[in-house]
């Protein structure tokens, strides 16, 4: 029987189609935040694990902070001691320590801007930072879902002069200071990252709209990305800081993508009604899975696989106005949680797959075995390899003594360039090694865990 090659065409162009229009893993509403009250139409969102959330806001010069411990039946107020401006940036280390950042002022409007501390579950806070001056504001807090001790943050220029940044080795009790001049004086809430004690960046409210720094602050580099608008309020990048996305408040559904550091930018379209401000995060320890939403829009939160080159629609449980959304990583599943200006805090427990990803689109000519990274590293460290042909890969890590802990692929695979997360967190410190075979190709590299 002959095959109609033009039916059979039609059938291809048909499924592709609806796979690039289907919605996929719905996101539910957490009911417990319907008792949250006093957050403004500005919360912010940080999540610890599947069950521990925290939320940050206020309205009126009164700040607000709620937790759920129980993934979102229930929020409890852990407003405590605090007193002054609201919030605009939080960060979560566990189900009792959270740091929170103001806006100066009532409103936003820049002072003295203060870091707050808590770790007795919101029932005291104490001041652990500030910026000085008259027009500080705390655009963010972000850190290490691995290290979760480790955190940055960045303010607004408190004397008008150059911007603020901080840093934290220890969950807020100490930090390190520092400023750049790289972009302009006003950064833009939400708009910061970090994928390493190394690389961390924040968006600007400027022509040059994002700055990062691959030396842990010692020098921050500008960008300008290649949509339009003044206000970045989209911004992530990938543990290497090689490719980045970045969007503005203005650009949605329109977001600007780079795979070289910033030296070159392309247009991507994330598909669909969506609009407003935008923030994006890049699933940390994952070379490709991010995630972006828009403030207006139904459904308006949007996935991609593969590094921000194409995005998939996700439901999410009919709440609209969405400000903020964190990320970790449970197993082989992402963890998040969204906040809409409205209060409402929507949830998903997001499969990741076996956790090998084609990180780009390109067939490679030769096979390689990267160095991984970060190098030494703890707990968790990325490798990527590349196949030049369709074979039989494997991938296994060994301990000094040469003996197999740990197998990360053991599999056929398409022709591609691969990264495979390797998680120690069961191991001690030394010295291993990682080999992978495919056909004739062999490759042993050396990797440093230190705990």
């Amino acid at each position: 029987m002959k095959t109609n090659l033009k039916v059979s065409a039609f059938i291809v162009i048909l499924l592709l189609t609806i796979l690039n229009s289907v919605t996929i893993s719905q996101w539910t509403y957490c009911p417990g935040s319907i008792n949250m009250s006093g957050l403004g139409s500005f919360p912010f969102i940080s999540v610890v694990d599947q069950n521990t959330a925290w939320v940050a806001g206020g309205t009126g010069g009164v700040p607000k902070v709620y937790r759920t411990t129980n993934g979102g039946a229930n929020f409890i107020n852990a407003s405590g001691t605090l007193t002054g401006p609201e919030f605009y940036a939080i960060w979560a280390i566990d189900a009792n320590t959270c740091l929170v950042g103001d806006g100066g002022a009532v409103g936003g409007a820049g002072g003295n801007a203060k870091i707050w501390r808590t770790s007795d579950a919101g029932t005291t806070w104490t001041t652990v930072l500030t910026t000085g001056g008259t027009a500080g504001f705390f655009n963010g807090i972000a850190g290490l879902n691995s290290n979760r001790n480790f955190a940055f943050t960045q303010s607004d220029a408190p004397t008008g002069s150059s911007m603020f940044w901080a840093k934290t080795t220890n969950g807020g009790l100490n930090w390190t200071t520092g400023s750049t001049s790289a972009g302009g004086t006003v950064g833009v809430a939400g708009s910061l990252w970090c994928s390493s004690t190394q690389i961390f960046g924040f968006g600007i409210n400027s022509t040059t709209r994002i700055a990062i720094t691959t030396n842990g602050g010692t020098t921050f580099t500008a960008f300008n990305p290649s949509v339009t608008g003044t206000i970045t309020s989209g911004f992530a990048a990938d543990d290497f800081g090689q490719i980045m996305l970045a969007a503005s408040t203005t650009s949605l559904p329109n977001i600007s993508r780079t795979s070289n550091a910033g030296l070159n930018w392309a247009t991507v379209n994330v598909g669909g009604t969506i609009s407003g401000t935008c923030v994006i995060k890049w699933l940390q320890g994952s070379p490709s899975i991010a995630y972006l939403l828009g403030l207006t829009g139904t459904n308006a939160v949007r996935k991609s696989v593969n590094s921000g080159l194409n995005w998939f629609t996700m439901t999410t449980g009919g709440v609209t106005g969405l400000n903020d959304m964190a990320f970790t990583v449970g197993g082989l599943a992402a963890i998040g949680y969204a906040v809409a200006s409205d209060g409402s805090v929507i949830k998903i427990t997001d499969p990741i797959g076996d956790g090998i990803t084609n990180y780009n689109d390109q067939v490679p000519d030769k096979f390689a075995l990267q160095q991984n990274y970060p190098n030494p590293f703890n707990p968790s460290t990325t490798i990527k390899f590349s196949i030049p042909k369709s074979g039989y890969v494997n991938l296994k890590v060994y301990n000094s003594l040469g003996e197999s802990i740990s197998e990360l692929v053991n599999k056929d695979l398409a022709a591609g360039n691969y990264a495979v997360d390797f998680n120690s967190q069961d191991l001690s410190s030394g010295i291993y090694y990682y080999t992978i075979s495919s056909g004739d190709f062999k490759e042993t590299k050396k990797m440093v865990l230190v705990k």
